[in-house]
């Protein structure tokens, strides 16, 4: 090869590699929203909804009864959740860290 074809080479090849990242789109991280981000916002949307329609039915029904058996329902169900969630970290926590 000459002196004069490995620049010309090499000119070509910046040429062809700008041009083919110039035809490339672009996409923004804020322009696109990620799948997750997507997922999340129905999920909250169809959470509000359940919610709304939820609070509208007890407030047309407002049976004593009824109130007592939920609050008491709400209640077992939270403290459960708090057991579990206690006992979920601590797996977690042991499974990270490891045996000392």
């Amino acid at each position: 090869m000459g002196t004069r074809t490995l620049p010309s080479l090499t000119f070509l090849l910046l040429l062809v590699v700008v041009s083919a990242q110039a035809a490339r789109p672009r996409f923004r991280r804020e322009d696109s929203p990620s799948l997750l981000s997507k997922f999340q916002s129905h999920v909250v949307g169809y959470w509000e909804i359940a919610k709304a329609k939820a609070h509208e039915l007890y407030e047309k029904v407002q049976i004593p009864r009824v109130d007592q058996n939920l609050r008491h329902v709400y209640d077992k169900g939270t403290e459960a959740m708090t057991t579990y969630t206690g006992i979920l970290t601590d797996q977690i926590f042991h499974m990270l860290k490891g045996e000392e």
